[in-house]
């Protein structure tokens, strides 16, 4: 053996063992010893590119490819090492030279293919691939290669179908995975998208387009945990990945973290300035922030950049929540206005200008006066109520902008509210009507056993509603009912674990509310309970269809549906007084007791003077607290509280902070404007837990509740805590549930009967500090009766049994 050949064969016998940096030693001496060798210097290259120097690799391997102009393999690494550094047309060359040396090697064919691909010059790629392939049919790689290139020549039928050939082949192709799981994504198929994108992440947990791909799946089937996990894997990994960050703050979006939205917006719109979608999203992080102006100002800017009806219809919605309604209306009238001389359909914007105004008309005698009275006179069968209706199917509006539309449960607290609320039902129903939706019989025989429940409701977290639910699930009887908990797309927390843990099955509902009615249908459920339809746009869409026999609400809202698909509303009895029944379009049922399965809250460890350094209260003079949404603050209310300030003339007034900055919108200019000079003795405080809310609740003296409405649960707090709280009831259910608690436990202190005793009422509580000592004892002592009571709950489903063994028309 030759002086060359022993040094070659050393090097070669480091470099195959993995000893590289003594590969490198020795071929630097072959190369100093014979430069002109090409297969020394072929090594070297090789060498080279193992320790990551793929610019001395390149180097190395032209050195060779000159050397040795014949070598197809020296040809092949060299171009290689070309794409390494990005040399990608150098690199064409250099594969080109390498299948005239060697026209039958179908790996030449694919490698160049790929580089053609990454040059974006498509059509040579493709025809690179179908040479591979006539030479190598049963490669499943070269197969999974070109689907990618068919998939970006927009030929998606045909990517699909190679796809899938590659995967009949071989079943671990990561990249052919992945691809079909987009393929199924860009189709709207979901949920057979999610099978091959898991797979891939198994055998690849790393894998920055499928962690992308997966999280956008789960993001859209609802599953908002795994998402999040998914793309904040992927941005740890690139922080640059623009898809991944933009499916991320759509996310942020939905579940309300309007702060975590703008911080993953903010890069991509400083890339993008003018990308309109963007522009939408930011105007809608803002707006979740308080930060209106400045969402106004993204909204137009989406408009100017080319956003379309989707960026009209946002800036109407956030003007009309903004209490801009002046505003929002010419918005609106201007995009009609611009249809219909366009020729195009104004059906989006005309149900905004509905659904926007109807609910909660700033006045009635005013500029809402035509909104108002379209509603009002179009009864339930009136075949006439809306021309724009007899749609064609370009004429429909997506359902997921129909979810994007405010609840519509505050039209129940103005004048007519019940009223407005039957007609809006009415509304969406003519709205709904004709989608693809699956047809179920409401008659429906019985077929022994369990009883299928589902309940559905989108405030499955931390709230009153969620409270109530968690106490609804926990009293059904498992041997008589199978409880199917359904959660459109929501963020999550204790309460939504609790619910889950109580519960036979959990369906988390997908983004696309169509998708969710099939899901819906397909668990054939024999009843379904929406325990608060008008709480969210997403449950009202739902609720207008019918996807199960019998269909009830009651719970959450204690407020009609308006919804003829909605058959029984269930109240406790004490609810609504005689003659309750007119204000509901379901039949209305009557349940004893408190039709609440509640806990005792936890009791609050400080003392007085530790809560009142706390939340910075003064110890000589009263405080006063309303602790419900500023929503539910009616025009009605302003003067009662009003009148507490003046004659108790040191309190003060603590409000919630919203969400919303309120103070710059309809509730807060009424205030400050009609009722100025006590306007400054009022302050808001930050509650950021129940925890927070419980303490507040005893740091204060007394706390008022809304005439218009009250909380599921405000009640069962304040009492069972002892605290006094101040109730004025009407004559329906959603102003009476705090007086049918006061009912249990026989305590009438707290309860006025007018808008003078109200008033009467809450100062002498806060200004006798021995007579609300006397009523706190009184209610802390007897508010054991109102936690745990069952007798509703088995009322209930004495109730639904019933239902479900005779047909619907007959239950009476």
């Amino acid at each position: 053996m030759s002086d060359f050949d022993a040094t070659y064969h050393s090097a070669l016998g480091l470099y195959e063992t993995g000893l590289f940096a003594e590969a490198e030693e020795a071929c630097r001496t072959l190369i100093r010893a014979y430069p002109q060798a090409a297969e020394a210097m072929h090594l070297a290259g090789l060498v080279a590119a193992r320790q990551g120097n793929n610019a001395l690799a390149a180097e190395r391997m032209g050195r060779a490819a000159i050397a040795d102009a014949n070598s197809a393999e020296i040809q092949h690494d060299h171009a290689q090492s070309l794409k390494a550094i990005g040399k990608l047309r150098d690199a064409v060359g250099a594969f080109k030279r390498a299948i005239r040396l060697c026209p039958d090697a179908p790996a030449l064919y694919c490698n160049i293919a790929n580089t053609y691909r990454q040059l974006d010059d498509l059509k040579d790629a493709r025809e690179n691939y179908e040479h591979a392939l006539a030479l190598a049919p049963d490669i499943a790689e070269i197969h999974a290669n070109y689907a990618a290139c068919l998939y970006a020549m927009g030929d998606v039928a045909a990517a699909e179908a190679s796809c899938m050939t590659a995967l009949k082949m071989r079943d671990d192709i990561v990249n052919a995975l992945v691809l079909i799981g987009q393929i199924r994504l860009d189709q709207g198929r979901t949920v057979s998208a999610s099978e091959p994108l898991r797979r891939a992440l198994t055998l690849e947990p790393g894998h920055q387009r499928a962690l992308t791909a997966y999280g956008d799946a789960l993001f859209r089937l609802g599953q908002f945990a795994g998402a999040q996990h998914c793309l904040r894997q992927v941005l740890a990994l690139d922080p640059s990945d623009a898809k991944a960050r933009r499916t991320l703050a759509r996310l942020n979006l939905r579940v309300g973290q309007g702060g975590e939205a703008i911080g993953a917006l903010e890069p991509l719109l400083d890339a993008n300035p003018q990308d309109p979608q963007l522009l939408l999203m930011m105007g809608e992080a803002l707006s979740l922030v308080g930060r209106h102006s400045e969402a106004v100002e993204r909204f137009g800017a989406a408009i100017g950049a080319g956003g379309g009806d989707d960026a009209v219809f946002r800036l109407a919605v956030e003007l009309a929540e903004d209490g801009d309604t002046a505003s929002a209306q010419s918005v609106l009238q201007n995009g009609i206005d611009r249809k219909i001389a366009a020729g195009e359909s104004t059906v989006l914007f005309r149900t905004a200008r509905r659904l926007l105004f109807a609910p909660v008309p700033t006045n009635l005698a005013a500029q809402n006066d035509e909104v108002i009275r379209d509603l009002l006179d179009d009864g339930p069968d009136d075949d006439a109520f809306e021309p724009d209706l007899s749609f064609v199917a370009s004429d429909r509006i997506d359902p997921t902008i129909l979810t994007r539309f405010p609840p519509v449960w505050r039209a129940a607290l103005r004048p007519e509210g019940d009223t407005q609320l039957r007609a809006v039902g009415h509304y969406w129903e003519r709205l709904v009507s004709g989608y693809d939706v699956p047809k179920i019989n409401q008659v429906k025989a019985a077929r022994g056993g369990k009883i299928r429940l589902g309940i559905v409701s989108a405030n499955m977290c931390d709230n009153g509603i969620g409270r109530w639910i968690l106490g609804l699930v926990d009293a059904i009887d498992r041997d008589r009912f199978d409880v199917t908990v359904i959660r459109p797309p929501i963020g999550e927390d204790d309460i939504t674990s609790r619910i889950d843990a109580h519960a036979d099955l959990v369906v988390p509902l997908p983004l696309d509310p169509l998708h969710s009615a099939r899901v819906i249908s397909g668990l054939d459920l024999d009843v379904l309970h929406y325990a608060d339809p008008q709480a969210d746009a997403y449950t009202m869409l739902l609720a207008s269809w019918r996807l199960a026999p019998i269909q009830i609400s009651g719970g959450g809202i204690a407020a009609t549906s308006g919804l003829s698909n909605i058959d029984y509303h269930l109240i406790a009895e004490d609810w609504e007084t005689a003659g309750g029944e007119k204000r509901f379009s379901e039949k209305l049922i009557r349940l004893p007791g408190l039709f609440v399965n509640a806990t005792p809250p936890e009791n609050v460890d400080m003392t007085a003077t530790e809560l009142q350094r706390l939340w910075r209260l003064a110890q000589d003079r009263n405080t006063y607290l309303c602790p419900q949404p500023l929503d539910v603050l009616t025009a009605e209310f302003d003067p009662l509280i009003a009148e507490i300030l003046r004659l108790d003339e040191t309190a003060e007034l603590l409000l919630i902070a919203p969400e919303r900055d309120s103070w710059d919108a309809a509730w807060g200019r009424r205030f400050a404007v009609n009722y100025a000079d006590v306007a400054g003795r009022m302050r808001f405080v930050n509650v950021r837990s129940r925890a927070d809310l419980l303490s507040l609740l005893c740091a204060v003296d007394v706390v008022l509740e809304s005439p218009a409405w009250n909380d599921a649960m405000l009640a069962f707090d304040c009492l069972g805590l002892g605290v006094p709280l101040v109730t004025l009831p009407g004559s329906a259910a959603r102003s009476r549930r705090s007086h049918t608690c006061y009912r249990q436990i026989s305590v009438f202190d707290c309860v006025a009967y007018h808008s003078a005793d109200y008033v009467d009422t809450a100062l002498t509580l806060a200004t006798d500090k021995r007579r609300r000592s006397v009523v706190s004892h009184a209610i802390k002592s007897r508010s054991h009766i109102l936690f745990g009571q069952k007798s509703s709950f088995d009322a209930y489903m004495q109730f639904l049994e019933e239902c479900i063994s005779v047909p619907v028309e007959n239950v009476m």
